[in-house]
């Protein structure tokens, strides 16, 4: 059940970025730094992400898959993901990856499709869809 927002002495909701790109943390951070309804935590270290989630207690993760390359590519994230569904089974999973790579879009489709993510969005999506998508979950 998601937490509601907005509650008066109801806690932040807390979204871990486990991004490496700092330029989505960036706009992320400065879209929501007005919101009190978030505490947004920075991790692009997938090593360190499950102890950040688990010992914050957080709500939401956004996990970027890497574009090239084998390291934080889609197989590293979706294991990652796995980690946390364990260990943090109130974190809710938003998958961020390429658009133009079908194998990733495949593996996240069918990753939802099996719970084993919550949702996913694409690279090209814009910061407030991508807010939106943190709120709602």
């Amino acid at each position: 059940m998601r937490r509601q927002t907005g509650t008066p002495g109801e806690p932040p909701r807390t979204v871990v970025l486990i991004v490496w790109r700092k330029s989505i943390a960036q706009g992320l951070v400065h879209r929501l730094r007005d919101d009190p309804n978030l505490h947004l935590i920075f991790e692009p270290s997938h090593s360190l992400a499950q102890n950040a989630a688990r010992s914050r207690n957080a709500d939401a993760a956004l996990i970027e898959v890497a574009e090239s390359g084998e390291e934080n590519g889609i197989s590293d994230c979706l294991a990652l993901c796995a980690r946390l569904r364990e260990e943090a089974p109130q974190c809710k999973l938003l998958l961020m990856c390429p658009e133009r790579n079908r194998d990733d879009v495949s593996r996240a489709v069918e990753a939802k499709r099996l719970s084993r993510i919550d949702d996913f969005v694409f690279y090209d999506s814009s910061i407030d869809y991508v807010v939106s998508k943190l709120l709602a979950m």
